[in-house]
């Protein structure tokens, strides 16, 4: 379902690599003021940052992944501006001890824009720094109030500076708008890195993420627009804030997500303990991405899913759909999906594009005679529903694109999709055992984050390749498909746990570790 999360992997963990290669000289630590955060936070979508201490650089250096976030090319780039800015002697001393934010925003013409804001020392004359950068390494010519600096290789960046804010970009009209106006019109993102900052001091990075703000950058990469399966990122007010953890074969975030939107679908599982994860024992082996839900307390759930639907004031009223089901067939469909249903469902897509959906029952066989009535036969082991939204109605949006699906019950799981082929050839794959959970790399992912989710999001990276050939613009396939980008990741993950009303949340890109060839002990050397 979910093809924009390895995209957003590619947003939120290349701007990590964006802050490494463009700092990993430096050697400071500490706190910055408002300046740095308001101007960063006030116009990205993701927001990293980190203490500038030495151990922090020492130990990025060992994480080569980051190189193929970026890709060869914008790597090489980057490190150059790093060698010829950023290792300045006066810059060094002008940001020395402060705290480095990192963003990522939308641009003009299909552009993602980055930002590098930091606070200048009390100490620090501006003017000095300016006349420092113009060296034999860089020359700088003064636009208004900014200065484009081009370096000898051609790399060129903006800088900014006011009063004690001093800013980077790639384009100048970020720089511009940020040296307007210092404060952010809409605090509320700022408000939420501070206030989330003070449980990070001893991470060793940060990240940070304005979902509302996530469809201005997934407008510049996709090729359709943000709506069907996208649409929830058009209303999604959400923030989450993440640490790193370090590792050579992995990159690895951990913290919280907040819904801030109380009539957000997603704010019906933020009370829902994890549960362990099982339903992906169903799964086709060439599956491109899945969502899986997981719920305790079926009966305390759909009431809350009830109260939603209300809230919503939505064309359809599921509840007067039911009743009238209900009477036409002589049935009640409220004695059948929450009794029999188990305790997760998932939505999936396959690498060509078929679209499922899959609910765990508890007694499949019975809820296969149940539901005789309200069904017809289209051929063996596929039925059809007769009449419109039933599994909308008890499971929510995740079940809104199968109106009136076409199913199959089979070991205790009800299947369903839009078309009748598709569950044929599930039904093909899953008899001949063909499944993700015997794919070594997907065990060997499974492996790396917790067996227990309230919510989990997946995407197998090789699985999607022709999804995201047909949905990602030029530039941007072009670094999903290079052996030194994403081509060499095998998996994006997003798992949430229900906790008091927000999530504990990992975030995970996984690239599996070359395997050593083993020799044969009994060989021996001619």
């Amino acid at each position: 379902m979910k093809r924009i999360y390895i995209t957003l992997g590619v947003l939120l963990l290349g701007m990590i690599a964006m802050a490494y290669l463009y700092f990993s000289n430096l050697n400071t630590e500490t706190n910055a003021g408002d300046l740095s955060l308001n101007a960063v936070a006030s116009n990205s979508s993701i927001v990293f940052s980190f203490e500038n201490d030495k151990s922090f650089y020492e130990i990025l250096s060992g994480q080569e992944l980051f190189q193929h976030i970026l890709g060869e090319s914008k790597a090489k780039s980057f490190k150059s501006l790093r060698e010829n800015l950023i290792s300045q002697p006066e810059i060094n001393k002008a940001i020395d001890g402060q705290k480095v934010y990192v963003g990522v925003l939308a641009g003009e013409g299909n552009q993602v824009d980055y930002l590098i804001s930091a606070q200048l020392k009390p100490s620090s004359e501006p003017q000095k720094i300016v006349v420092a950068l113009n060296s034999q390494k860089a020359k700088i010519n003064k636009i208004g109030d900014i200065y484009q600096l081009t370096f000898v290789d051609s790399t060129t960046c903006f800088l900014g500076i006011k009063d004690l804010l001093v800013v980077i970009s790639n384009t100048p009209k970020v720089i511009q708008n940020i040296l307007k106006e210092q404060r952010s019109t809409d605090p509320t993102f700022a408000n939420y890195i501070k206030s989330n900052s003070r449980f990070n001091k001893n991470t060793l990075a940060n990240l940070y993420i304005n979902f509302n703000k996530v469809p201005f950058l997934l407008k510049n990469i996709l090729n359709s627009n943000i709506n069907g399966e996208l649409n929830i990122f058009n209303k999604q007010n959400s923030f989450a804030a993440l640490s790193y953890n370090f590792s050579r074969e992995k990159l690895l975030f951990n913290g919280n997500t907040d819904v801030n939107d109380l009539n957000s679908y997603y704010k019906l599982f933020t009370t829902v303990p994890e549960q362990k994860i099982v339903i992906d024992n169903i799964l086709p082996q060439k599956t491109a991405n899945y969502t899986i839900y997981t719920i305790n307390d079926y009966k305390s759930w759909f009431e809350n899913l009830t109260a939603w639907f209300a809230k919503r004031k939505t064309s359809e009223n599921v509840p007067k759909n039911i009743k009238a089901i209900n009477q036409k067939y002589r049935l009640d469909l409220n004695e059948i999906f929450p009794k029999y249903f188990k305790n997760q469902f998932v939505t999936f897509q396959l690498g060509s594009g078929e679209k499922f959906g899959a609910i765990a029952l508890v007694n499949g066989e019975k809820v296969s005679q149940l539901l005789l009535d309200l069904s017809a036969d289209y051929a063996p082991d596929v039925k059809i529903f007769k009449e419109s939204n039933i599994p909308y109605s008890f499971f929510g949006d995740p079940f809104k694109k199968f109106e009136r699906p076409f199913y199959t019950i089979i070991d205790n799981y009800m299947v369903m999709a839009n078309n009748a082929s598709s569950i044929q050839v599930f039904l093909s794959r899953y008899k001949n055992n063909e499944l993700l959970i015997h794919d070594e790399n997907y065990t060997d992912f499974r492996d790396q984050l917790s067996s227990s989710a309230t919510i989990s999001f997946y995407v197998n990276n090789k699985n999607s390749a022709d999804i995201f050939g047909r949905n990602l613009k030029s530039p941007y396939f072009k670094q999903y498909q290079s052996k030194t980008g994403f081509k060499e990741f095998d998996a994006f993950c997003y798992q949430l746990s229900g906790d008091n009303g927000k999530f504990l949340s990992n975030l995970l890109l996984y690239k599996e570790p070359e395997k050593s060839l083993k020799t044969d002990s009994l060989q021996v050397n001619p």
